[in-house]
């Protein structure tokens, strides 16, 4: 056995033992999740905004499997050398390179959907607020819509779906607590408003800026799923530079 062959299975043990061990931690993790049956905003009047972390759990507990199944043939292949294992492996991890440039190249062609859905629900919210606290025409609104409202415009750094002056009127020169960088995430008045210096109010609306982070979160996706391609082909030859001797001493 060369030494090119053996150093390429002494990285696939290494790497398939580490996915072996982050596909069981995920089956955990899910299975946990799964069975006590945690629900986000559950009882609470958010619930039509957010309810199960089935849709998030179920298909990360179907990644573990696999990565864990993955993991066990390639520590096996690599172990043995054995071509029909390495062939197995191979031939999983080209379907799974196959599988996530069609999720990458669906997910440029939705792209748009996701902006456009994430719009819809946070231009809802905001008009229930400004219902709420500018217009007045409702005479209360829940504690979980107000916080969702001012957290998003907190952590995003914006104010008003288009610019800070949405929340303006001719009877209202205040703006909700989250438009304000001083801020502190918790308290606010009742009635959804407080007064806030100009130079404290963040200048950029929220909807540019919900575009601009899903656009950078969109960079990094791309850039990490592009970086597991990669890797995942190097495994792939690893693998057949691993069974080579196997072929040659057949």
């Amino acid at each position: 056995m060369g030494c090119c062959e053996t150093l390429m299975r002494a990285i696939l043990v290494i790497i398939n033992v580490v996915v072996s061990v982050a596909g069981a931690v995920m089956l955990i993790v899910g299975g946990i999740f799964l069975a006590k049956g945690y629900e986000f905003f559950d009882g609470t009047d958010m619930e039509n905004y957010s309810v199960s972390v089935d849709p998030v759990v179920i298909p990360m507990m179907v990644m573990g499997g696999i990565l864990l199944l993955v993991g066990l043939i390639g520590c096996a292949g690599a172990c043995s050398g054995k071509g029909g294992l390495l062939n197995v492996y191979f031939v999983i991890i080209g379907l799974v390179v196959i599988a996530e440039l069609v999720v990458l190249i669906y997910g440029y062609i939705k792209k748009d959907d996701v902006k456009e859905a994430m719009e819809d629900g946070v231009t809802q919210l905001f008009i229930e607020y400004y219902s709420f606290a500018v217009k007045k025409n409702i005479t209360s609104l829940s504690e979980d819509k107000i916080l969702a409202v001012n957290s998003f415009q907190r952590v995003l750094g914006c104010c008003g779906i288009d610019k800070p002056s949405y929340w303006l009127s001719t009877d209202n020169t205040k703006y909700p607590p989250g438009c304000c960088d001083t801020w502190d995430g918790e308290n606010y008045d009742k009635t959804g408003l407080q007064d806030c210096p100009e130079a404290n109010v963040f200048k950029v609306g929220c909807r540019e800026q919900t575009n601009s982070v899903l656009n950078d979160l969109g960079i990094i996706i791309i850039i990490i799923i592009l970086a597991v391609i990669v890797f995942e082909i190097f495994c792939m030859i690893a693998a057949c530079i691993a069974k080579k001797n196997d072929y040659l001493s057949a």
